[in-house]
């Protein structure tokens, strides 16, 4: 099976170029070429793949590029924050996949990671001025809170992502695919903490990627926002 390149892939596909092989240009699609008509993206954790496999994977296509790509005088960071904001708050729809950001990192803190305190915090996202604007308040919580700027936004973030000892991630998957990596290379599974909530758009809103040994969590109001 093989998925239709679009112009998204450009950045991902130099950072694993390998990936290749499972993407086909819509110039090279033939009438005769037989197609998924399920509209399935076979995203179940434990149904479509397994944890097993997701790692072979990992180690087979992702992994090498990943540490090629990390400088090696670059330590993990102690804590990551992944926050999608993007097209999932933009043109309604908020109403679909948004929640209290804000409220769910405090949530987070005050909950989950009560007792904690890091020696570092980076935030990476895809709107730094609304997180520099908002997220302030994590000051209290590590020595030093950072919001980096990245020359190549998509993969640099994502490497950031990946490099972190500890995660709390948004319900997206690129969060998800971080959090597989970084799980991978640190064994920071139960150091990953990841909102249930995953879109309105089916009438389950639960999230159906996340590892079940991740942090889910789910005791937040995640219809206030």
């Amino acid at each position: 099976m093989k998925i239709l390149e679009t112009k998204h892939f450009e950045e991902i596909l130099k950072l694993f170029p390998q990936l290749s092989e499972f993407v086909v240009k819509e110039e090279d699609i033939r009438f005769y070429h037989e197609k998924d008509k399920d509209n399935n993206f076979y995203q179940v954790f434990g149904t479509h793949f397994t944890l097993e496999q997701l790692n072979g994977f990992i180690k087979k296509y992702l992994i090498d590029n990943v540490r090629n790509n990390l400088k090696q005088s670059q330590e993990p960071s102690k804590l990551c924050i992944n926050v999608r904001r993007g097209d999932f708050y933009e043109k309604g729809n908020s109403s679909i996949y948004g929640y209290d950001q804000i409220g769910f990192i405090r949530h987070v803190f005050e909950v989950h990671l009560s007792s904690s305190y890091f020696q570092n915090i980076k935030i990476v996202s895809d709107n730094m001025m609304w997180c520099r604007q908002e997220l302030q308040f994590l000051k209290k919580y590590t020595a030093e809170l950072t919001f980096p700027d990245f020359q190549n936004p998509v993969t640099d973030s994502f490497l950031e992502v990946i490099n972190s000892e500890e995660l709390i991630l948004s319900n997206s998957t690129f969060s998800f695919w971080a959090a597989y990596i970084s799980n991978y290379m640190y064994e920071n599974t139960q150091q990953t903490y990841c909102p249930i909530f995953g879109s309105r758009k089916i009438k389950n809103t639960d999230l159906y990627q996340t590892n079940p040994n991740w942090n889910i969590i789910s005791d937040f109001n995640f219809n206030q926002f």
